[in-house]
């Protein structure tokens, strides 16, 4: 298959941040090792590792062990937010690598994300501050973003701030996915939550996204022999438990950690009954 129409919908982590969440930039480290798979055990369509729990697919993305590093950021500003980021596939494989696709020589994409808060300008506006019970922001949102081999795509829509209880934040979005490729376009709904808790001594996140494309796209404008003829639905979610080891290890709190993130996907890359489940381990580093 031709990368183009599959590397459309491979939507990662957009992890949405609260508007009460502090400037930063991280990076994450994961790494499928595909220890459960057998080369002899495989879906031959989709690439699924049957019975495994910590491979990929084998596809044109890759084989099922795989390395990524996400480079994120995050900036409040004075009337809203901008959150960025990129994933790369296969960051320390060299060009003279023997590797399964050429996206494991560093395939990226990622995305730049810009909030205009309601609130923030009501409150400038008013020139007091504003409560709204549950709801503790309402943003327009755009973001654009970059696939590699491709180009950008474009999500016009809302994201709405919610003050839960004992949750760090929780972020709901709402939006428009245009993508030139197919006629029409397809409404997207998204969250992200991040609960910190400790056990004992110990210190530990609880995050997390998913997005969920409700309807489909309309017709492939211009479909080759292995394009697909139209858009689909499509869910994606990626939950993490993490564990601040940084803590241990005395260095600072709150800077290092460790744990596993789950992949779960449904029509992935908008192909009908594709889906990939794998268990990554993870180090985020908080700089």
């Amino acid at each position: 298959m031709t990368r183009k129409p599959l590397y459309l919908f491979a939507l990662l982590a957009v992890l949405l941040s609260s508007t009460n969440a502090s400037a930063g930039v991280w990076f994450e480290l994961l790494h499928a090792p595909c220890w459960t798979g057998n080369e002899d055990n495989i879906n031959p369509v989709s690439g699924r590792y049957r019975g495994a729990v910590d491979c990929f697919n084998k596809d044109f993305n890759g084989g099922g062990s795989r390395t990524t590093l996400s480079i994120k950021a995050f900036q409040a500003w004075e009337f809203g937010t901008m959150f960025l980021y990129y994933d790369i596939t296969g960051p320390f494989n060299s060009a003279l690598a023997d590797v399964t696709s050429l996206n494991e020589k560093g395939g990226f994409f990622g995305g730049i994300t810009l909030t205009l808060s309601g609130k923030f300008f009501a409150e400038k506006v008013l020139g007091r501050p504003l409560n709204w019970g549950p709801l503790s922001n309402v943003s327009l949102k755009y973001e654009a973003e970059h696939v590699s081999k491709f180009g950008m795509l474009n999500y016009y829509g809302l994201q709405w701030d919610l003050a839960v209880p004992g949750m760090d934040f929780v972020t709901v979005t709402t939006v428009i996915r245009d993508d030139y490729v197919f006629r029409g376009v397809d409404f997207q709904v998204g969250a992200a939550w991040q609960k910190s808790f400790a056990l004992g001594s110990q210190d530990f996140i609880f995050g997390g996204f998913f997005q969920t494309g409700l309807f489909g796209e309309g017709a492939h404008r211009n479909p080759g022999p292995f394009d697909l003829t139209k858009g689909q639905r499509f869910f994606l979610a990626q939950p993490q438990l993490l564990w601040d080891f940084g803590k241990v290890i005395t260095f600072t709190p709150g800077k290092l950690y460790a744990g596993f993130e789950y992949q779960i996907a449904f029509h992935r890359y908008l192909i009908p009954g594709k889906a990939e489940n794998v268990l990554q381990g993870m180090i985020r580093w908080n700089i």
